[in-house]
C-alpha cells in the first residue's frame, strides 16, 4: 500500500489536465491539511483537494484506493501534528519552529473550509468510480465535498465509500447507477456494486446529479428477496395456524 501526501500549501495532491490519465487501484491520496498563520494577516494555507481532474482529462478509481482531502479548522484553532502526520485540534502546542498562539486578532473574520476529496473541473473531464473511500476533509465553517463537479465535468459513480456530500455546480454532472432514489436532498440506495450510500446531494448553477437506475428487474429483485422471505415465513404461521383449528374441530367432534 502506497501513499501520497502533499506538502502544505498545495492545492491538490495530483492534478491531471490537458489529456491526462489516472487509474488509481489502490493506496492512498491525501490533501494537504490547512497551516494556520500565527500573524494579523489573512497568511496561511488553505485545505487541499485530493485529485483535481482538469479539462480533457480522464481518472478511474478502483477498490482498494482511497482518497483524502486535507482538514482546516480555522485560524483559531491550534494544532499539532498526529501520529500518521494530519494536524489535530490540541492545546498550546508548537507546529514545527511556528508558536501558534491560542487567540488571533482576526480569527472571528477567518474561517475554514475542509478540503474536497476529487474535484472535476472543464470541458471534457471525466471521472469514473468503480469503488474506493472518498473522504471529505473538516473544517471549522464548513465541511468539504467527496465528489465536486463543475464547469461540464461530468462523474459515473458505480460503486465506493463516499464520507461527505456530493456537490453539482455550473453544468456539472454526477450519475450514480444503482437502486437508488432521492429523499430530501440525499440520495440513498445502493449502487451497481450494491455499497450502500446516503450522501447529501447539492445541485448549483445548473449543475445535477442524476440517479439512473439499473436496468430489468435486477432492482425489483433485490427488493423482491425480502418480500418473498415475508410471504414465506407468513404461509408458515398460517400452515400452523390452520392445522391448530383442524385439531380443535375433531376434538370438538
Amino acid at each position: 500500500q502506497y501513499q501520497i501526501r502533499a506538502p502544505a500549501g498545495s492545492e491538490s495532491t495530483i492534478r491531471l489536465f490537458m489529456s491526462s490519465t489516472l487509474n488509481a487501484t489502490g493506496g492512498e491520496i491525501i490533501g494537504c491539511d490547512a497551516f494556520p498563520s500565527s500573524s494579523s494577516d489573512d497568511s496561511g494555507t488553505e485545505a487541499g483537494a485530493g485529485v483535481i481532474v482538469g479539462s480533457a482529462s480522464r481518472a478511474e478509481f478502483y477498490s482498494g484506493a482511497t482518497v483524502r482531502a486535507g482538514n482546516h479548522f480555522g485560524y483559531d484553532a491550534i494544532f499539532s501534528f498526529s501520529s500518521d502526520g494530519r494536524l489535530q485540534n490540541v492545546t498550546d502546542t508548537v507546529v514545527g519552529s511556528l508558536q501558534v498562539p491560542h487567540t488571533n486578532p482576526k480569527s472571528n473574520s477567518i474561517t475554514g473550509k475542509g478540503g474536497d476529496a476529487i474535484i472535476g473541473q472543464y470541458f471534457g473531464s471525466t471521472i469514473t468510480i468503480h469503488g474506493g473511500n472518498f473522504i471529505a476533509g473538516r473544517g471549522s465553517a464548513s465541511d468539504g465535498h467527496s465528489l465536486h463537479l463543475a464547469y461540464d465535468a461530468r462523474a459515473d459513480v458505480y460503486g465506493g465509500d463516499y464520507h461527505g456530500s456530493w456537490l453539482a455546480k455550473e453544468r456539472g454532472v454526477i450519475v450514480a447507477y444503482g437502486c437508488l432514489s432521492r429523499v430530501g436532498d440525499r440520495l440513498v440506495g445502493k449502487l451497481e456494486d450494491w455499497t450502500p450510500l446516503d450522501v447529501q446531494v447539492v445541485e448549483k448553477d445548473g449543475g445535477v446529479v442524476i440517479a439512473s437506475l439499473l436496468e430489468g428487474d435486477r432492482c425489483k429483485d433485490d427488493s423482491g428477496s425480502k418480500s418473498s422471505g415475508e410471504k414465506l415465513r407468513f404461509g408458515a404461521i398460517w400452515s400452523v395456524l390452520c392445522n391448530f383449528c383442524l385439531v380443535s374441530l375433531l376434538l370438538v367432534v
